[in-house]
Order: C-alpha cells, then sequence, then structure tokens
C-alpha cells in the first residue's frame, strides 16, 4: 500500500505542527494496487456517510472550527447525536412517526439532540429487521423530547405512543408485544455541563439527567414488571399445557394474556372422552 505523510499544523502559515505527524495509507486505496484478475473479484457498496459514519476524532475546538466552514465536526456530542439520527432516519423510511427535537448547542458544536432512540442489537442489528421489529409502523408515534431504549430478541412493538422516557428489557428466551401502550411521563433531559468530573461528559458539554422512566421487562416465565398483570403469572407450565406466547403490553396498565383456541394434542377429544364414559371393562 502507498503511504504518505499528513501533517497536522497549528498555525496559518504551517510553520507549526499540532502533533507529530505520521506515515498512513488508507483502506480505500487498496483496489488501486490490484492487478489482472483481482480486480474483478473487487466491488464495493455506497452508503450516505450519516447512516454508517460519524468519527469521535477531533478536539471540541477544532470541531467548532470546523463546522463553522460546513464540514463535519467529528467531536463526542456530534457522533452521539448522529448515531440517534442514524436510528430516527431508518425507523422513519418505514412509517414509523418520529419527530426531530430542535437543534441544539453543546460546547459550541450544534446538533439535533434527539429523540434519542437505542435499539439493542439482539432487537435489531440490521435496517431489514426493523419491519418485523414495528410491524404496523404508521401506529409507532415518538415525540421530539423522548427517549426510547430496547434490549432483546424477543420484542415486538406493534403500537406506541411514546412522549417520555421509556426501556424495554426482555430476557433470554422470553417474548412479549408492546400493543396501544401510551407513555407520557418528564422524561430525560439534556443539561450543559462542561466542567464536570467525569471525563466523557466534559467531551461532549452535557449530561442527561433522568428525571422520570417508564420500565417494562418481560421475564421467560410470561410475567411482566412495571406494568400491573390483571392475572398472575403460573408458577409452572403443565406438560399438558400449550406452549405459552407473548404476553401483550397496552395501554391500561394491564398485561393481556393470549387468547388461544388450541387445545393441547395430549388431551382427549370429546368422541373420545364420550366412548370413555360409556365403555365398560371385563374382568377375566
Amino acid at each position: 500500500m502507498p503511504e504518505f505523510v499528513n501533517p497536522k499544523y497549528k498555525d496559518a502559515e504551517k510553520t507549526i505542527f499540532k502533533k507529530p505527524t505520521r506515515l498512513e495509507c488508507m483502506m480505500q486505496d487498496f483496489p488501486t494496487v490490484l492487478q489482472g484478475d483481482e480486480v474483478k473479484k473487487v466491488g464495493f457498496t455506497s452508503v450516505a456517510a450519516d447512516m454508517c459514519f460519524s468519527p469521535v476524532k477531533n478536539a471540541t475546538s477544532d470541531g467548532v472550527a470546523l463546522q463553522g466552514k460546513g464540514t463535519h465536526p467529528g467531536v463526542a456530542a456530534s457522533g452521539e447525536a448522529d448515531q440517534y439520527a442514524a436510528v430516527r432516519t431508518i425507523m422513519s423510511s418505514i412509517g414509523c412517526q418520529v419527530e426531530d427535537a430542535p437543534k441544539s448547542k453543546y460546547l459550541g458544536i450544534e446538533v439535533t439532540p434527539g429523540p434519542e432512540i437505542v435499539l439493542g442489537p439482539k432487537f435489531a442489528s440490521y435496517p431489514g429487521e426493523f419491519k418485523t421489529r414495528f410491524p404496523n409502523p404508521s401506529k409507532v408515534k415518538i415525540s421530539a423530547c423522548s427517549s426510547l431504549v430496547v434490549n432483546g430478541n424477543g420484542v415486538v412493538i406493534e403500537s406506541l405512543d411514546l412522549d417520555g422516557a421509556l426501556v424495554i428489557e426482555c430476557e433470554d428466551g422470553a417474548s412479549g408485544v408492546i400493543r396501544d401502550l401510551v407513555v407520557k411521563n418528564k422524561g430525560w433531559q439534556k443539561v450543559q455541563d462542561e466542567s464536570s468530573d467525569v471525563e466523557i461528559i466534559r467531551m461532549r458539554g452535557y449530561r442527561l439527567d433522568k428525571t422520570e422512566t417508564k420500565n417494562v421487562f418481560f421475564k421467560k416465565d410470561g410475567s411482566v414488571s412495571g406494568i400491573e398483570s390483571s392475572e398472575p403469572a403460573p408458577k409452572s407450565i403443565p406438560k399438558s399445557s400449550p406452549a405459552p406466547q407473548a404476553p401483550i403490553c397496552s395501554d391500561n396498565g394491564v398485561v393481556k394474556p393470549p387468547v388461544s383456541s388450541l387445545k393441547s394434542l395430549t388431551d382427549p377429544s370429546e368422541n373420545e372422552q364420550m366412548e370413555a364414559t360409556n365403555a365398560c371393562c371385563n374382568i377375566l
């Protein structure tokens, strides 16, 4: 791979190095060194930068200067905001109603701060999964001041009206459905903080005050914590019972047990029950 020197200067005259310079090479130059049949084996996928790339590599003062020139700042506040924005973009693309918060400045860096949506990799790890996790996207509404965190492989969000903070957790092996759930609370707020003892907070220029949060936790035994259930989950499931289905978390704070008309295959049919009742037994 060809190498080059990429010096960073402190002054406009370019006489003082900002930091020791170094030799670099670029991965995107790799195809240029291929020859013959090797070239036929190489392709590429082009994705918009705001969906896949947001570096956090610059000092905040440098980021302010870059943003002033129309260049991405590449700092902590912008990196975090871009992560939230990518998720919002995917959700909006499938039909979810997600509002953008008004722009704010932290340490001089202008960002769109929310809503903050964090979807764990077990819930959705690539855009194609969003349609299965949000099967009725037009019924999912998230306000500009909201925060949503979802973790767990067994969660499906059918309909949700969120104006505040909601955290959904699902144990491995558990499943649950969010349906007709309305959450309105004080949520989480970003508070300017440039002198925190925590370096991460100082870098991005704010802390997150979690004033009020709605927590929903789906468990393997079929119960749900954080919402009162109208029917307690059974302590054990008889072998002849059908497999448990995902509980449904709804607006009125009630966990609705799934309705199933199927009987266990081990239960006798009505005819078999009648035959057993009318049968006689001969003892020889």
